[in-house]
């Protein structure tokens, strides 16, 4: 059957959507294929229809059991041409499985990773042949993604075991450098590689800066509408979120982990069916929903990851009809993950020191050994380490020293209880038939189904964790189940102090010998770190928001504009104008600097919030002190996408400016001793000149002038063409090209650099506005940028006029008007009321009072 004909009888489509058949091509022609599709692009189609062609079975890997059994139902509403095996089944049921595809009857196993260390199942499946394999969430398997399941990395032996050849993976968020990751990690030689547009056309995307985040969701939700889902950083959010909008007539549940399952399914299924508008969440939610006409997602404070961000805003306008997904900002909203990061990357001393503590905690001398079974006991190891040790970070140290083969976990690692049923199954069976009790049926049954007779013979060690997340039981229900089968004596139940138990597999060494991988565990948390400075830039960003989706994707993007989100539309309140003069302070700010500078630290110094004395040498200090930090943030964003800013690697949210890293050798020379701050200075706007030019020419800016004649340039400043000519290595090739505009950056130089003696004189607290008037900027435009009323603004252009009378003003009033002030002023009128009331409203009393200002102290100095 064609893969054309297999989508109109399976699934009732007449065409592929687009990228589709491309891919279902290049699988059934027995490529490794990797493709990356957004969330809602019909992935499981691109599997499912090779399978269904083949001759054989194949095997889809899935991490999502909920999802696993949602496909199955699926795919068999027809025939049953599916099934899957998790740890949800029985040995008998899997045998079952194993026996139907045996005669034929499956085309489509989904197999959960966890099952893949299974020897037995490994050796059944290779004997049985599998057409395909299909890798789903192939993002799991990469460190550096933002799912990473150590299950998926018995993915590739499980391949080479089974003979497996024909293997493809599939997954909605990869980087590039997860996509390589995956590829590696698979063992692909040579991929085909399809990564489809991860644009969604009919979503608005829009970022506000909020702390009122319950105010504004209730205000969204108001305008845009139904379905909506609220995402929010922890159980506290959603809950919090879900009462206030009830209190406000909104119909709202919240879901997240720590709700009891059939709560968890009945919220599900009445969102799904209309009966709930509106969900809050944490990112529990979601994954596998098929809602197509969700309009609104919300999130109510900052993501993690850009992966996970988009993926959520993926689940709104499934059916191509205009929706929306604000994300609602306050830096607070980082601390939860700055704490995740802090408490998942342990250093060299606290993994020492819990490896001592382990160690000590056996009675394991040094050089010894142990086969016994060492339970954790994390009180012991914060009183023996002097130090508060989060529960994961103990878990990460004690992974490191397991992938250094210092420690195993044993089987029963994460065992937090056991049980055993004290009464034969004939009666077990007769008290579930007669209890009403539908949770302990339930609970029983599957606890039957998992271990079989076996329960009834020995305690099973069991981990409620892990038996809540396959059965939908929360811990708390299974624990309160096993407790009263123990009281009324059908079961006898145990609860562990510790779920964790490890043995040494190593005798033991001082823990300055150990030998782990620190680089890889920097590495791990630099990039932790570099995803959540990723979404900060999102969220700071002027740019196209779809576009730095694109870019963070790897997708080429620089003249992409998607015309929809808050930037495009220009619906931010910061003026283009406000900006720039922004963006212009702090590169001056990192320039003088010269050394790199922390985020924090610059907004403090600039709004002035710092000891001025910290920073000697600069010279904005409370520059920006009317901005906000949000505003200074956005400007910052803004410099680091146009390449003039740069991060600095290993330093949280620290930036340098770009010509730091890139300064030429020729800046050392001798040439520049004389006069260093102005010739380095010329020397830089000649390079950014160079820099245009060159791609005016397309050639290299070396090509055009090099920085050693650059540097003569600035050092010679010539006034003409003759004096420019004859530079040593300036040349009429070079004078064609560009000379004209390096004559009238040097004359514009000169001039400023003449007007220094009187801008020093210049108070400082207006030595701001002197530069915004010099720069030939309006009333209007200075009083915006300094965020002060144009009156006060008139008042220091007047005190500017005192010290430096010299200073141009023409351009505040246009020729005209300025010349019917100066007559009315001729004709004796110096009150300011009466030349008001002679020019009646064509000038405002700011203007006045600066046209009369220059008149006076013009006369004090008459070459003004």
């Amino acid at each position: 059957m064609k893969p054309v004909e297999i989508l109109k009888n399976f699934y009732g489509y007449e065409a592929f959507r687009p990228g589709q058949e491309e891919i279902i091509a290049a699988i059934l022609r027995c490529d490794n294929v990797l493709a990356i599709l957004p969330t809602g692009a019909g992935k499981s189609i691109c599997y499912q229809i090779p399978s269904i062609a083949s001759d054989n079975f194949s095997i889809i890997i899935s991490p999502l059991i909920a999802l696993m059994k949602d496909q199955v139902d699926s795919l068999n509403q027809k025939k049953e041409i599916a099934a899957f095996i998790n740890s949800t089944l029985s040995f008998h049921e899997t045998e079952s499985v194993l026996q139907n595809i045996q005669y034929g009857r499956i085309k489509l196993l989904y197999l959960s990773p966890e099952k893949l260390g299974n020897v037995q199942l490994a050796e059944r499946i290779k004997n049985l042949t599998p057409s395909f394999l299909f890798v789903d969430e192939a993002h799991c398997i990469s460190e550096w993604g933002h799912n990473f399941r150590p299950s998926y990395t018995k993915i590739k032996d499980f391949i080479e075991y089974t003979g497996i050849k024909k293997v493809s993976a599939f997954t909605a968020t990869a980087t590039p450098e997860v996509v390589n990751d995956i590829i590696n990690q698979l063992g692909f030689k040579e991929p085909k590689v399809f990564v489809k547009g991860f644009e969604r056309e009919n979503i608005h995307l829009s970022v506000l800066f909020t702390k009122l985040k319950k105010e504004k969701t209730l205000e969204l939700i108001r305008q845009f509408g139904k379905p909506s889902i609220i995402y929010t950083s922890s159980r506290k959010r959603a809950e919090e979120a879900a009462e206030y909008l009830r209190l406000n007539k909104v119909n709202c549940e919240f879901y997240h982990a720590g709700l009891p399952a059939e709560i968890r399914r009945r919220i599900q299924d009445d969102f799904i069916k209309d009966k709930l508008p509106v969900i809050a969440a944490t990112n529990a939610f979601g994954m596998g929903i098929d809602k197509k006409d969700i309009r609104l997602i919300i999130h109510y404070n900052t993501p993690g990851t850009i992966e996970n961000y988009y993926q959520e805003i993926g689940r709104a306008g499934r059916d191509g009809k205009t929706s929306f997904a604000f994300l609602l900002h306050d830096d607070n909203d980082l601390n939860i993950h700055n704490f995740f990061l802090s408490t998942s990357y342990p250093t060299k001393d606290i993994i020492h020191k819990i490896y001592n503590a382990i160690c000590d905690y056996a009675q394991v001398a040094l050089g010894n050994s142990s086969d016994k079974e060492i339970s954790i006991n994390p009180d012991y190891i914060k009183r023996h380490s002097g130090l508060d040790i989060s529960t994961g970070l103990l878990h990460s140290s004690l992974k490191y020293l397991e992938d250094s083969k210092y420690i195993s976990a044993s089987s029963d690692y994460t065992s937090d209880a056991s049980v055993k049923f004290i009464v034969s199954p004939q009666r077990l069976h007769s008290y579930l038939k007669r209890t009403k009790n539908d949770i302990l049926k339930d609970i029983c049954i599957f606890i039957l189904k998992k271990f079989g007779n076996e329960v009834f013979s020995r305690h099973i060690k069991i981990s409620t964790e892990k038996i809540s997340d396959e059965s939908g039981f929360s811990s708390e229900e299974l624990k309160n189940t096993f407790t009263l089968l123990d009281n009324s004596a059908f079961a006898e139940f145990i609860e562990f102090n510790s779920k964790d138990l490890i043995r040494l597999i190593h005798p033991r060494i001082k823990s300055e010998d150990l030998r782990l991988n620190y680089k890889r565990i920097n590495e791990n948390y630099l990039n932790g770190q570099k995803k959540l400075d990723k979404i900060i830039d999102y969220v700071y960003s002027n740019d196209c928001r779809f576009k730095e989706i694109l870019k963070y994707f790897g997708e080429k993007a620089d003249s992409y504009r998607c015309g929809k989100c808050d930037n495009c539309n220009k619906q931010k309140s910061f003026p283009a104008a406000s900006l720039e003069y922004v963006k212009e302070i702090l590169l001056q700010t990192f320039i003088e600097f010269n050394n790199p500078i922390s985020e924090r630290e610059i907004i403090s110094f600039l709004r002035g919030k710092s000891k001025k004395e910290e920073f000697p040498g600069l010279t904005n200090f409370s520059t920006l002190i009317n901005y906000s930090a949000d505003e200074i943030k956005s400007a910052l964003g803004a410099l680091l996408n146009e390449g003039k800013l740069i991060k600095v690697e290993g330093k949280k949210r620290t930036y340098a400016a770009a010509e730091i890293e890139t300064q030429p050798e020729v800046l050392k020379d001798s040439t520049f001793t004389d006069k260093p701050d102005s010739t380095i200075e010329l020397f830089h706007k000649l390079r950014e000149l160079r820099s245009i030019v060159s791609k005016r020419f397309l050639q290299t800016p070396e090509v055009i002038c090099p920085d050693s004649t650059l540097a003569e340039i600035s050092r010679k400043m010539p006034k003409n063409k003759f004096e420019l000519l004859s530079l040593h290595g300036f040349n009429q090739r070079m004078f064609n090209k560009f000379g004209a505009e390096i004559l009238e950056e040097v004359e514009n130089f000169i001039n400023r650099d003449s007007l220094s003696n009187s801008k020093e004189k210049i108070p400082s607290n207006i030595i701001d506005t002197y530069n915004l008037l010099i720069k030939g900027h309006t009333l209007r435009e200075i009083a915006s940028l300094r965020k002060l009323d144009e009156a006060v603004i008139s008042m220091q252009i007047e005190t500017v006029l005192q010290y430096a009378p010299t200073t141009s003003i023409d351009h505040l009033f246009g020729k005209e008007l300025l010349y019917r002030i100066e007559n009315e002023i001729e004709k004796g009128y110096v009150d300011l009321i009466e030349l008001k009331n002679r020019l009646k409203n064509e000038i405002s009393y700011p203007l006045l009072r600066i046209a009369l200002a220059k008149r006076k102290y013009s006369k004090v100095n008459p070459q003004a």
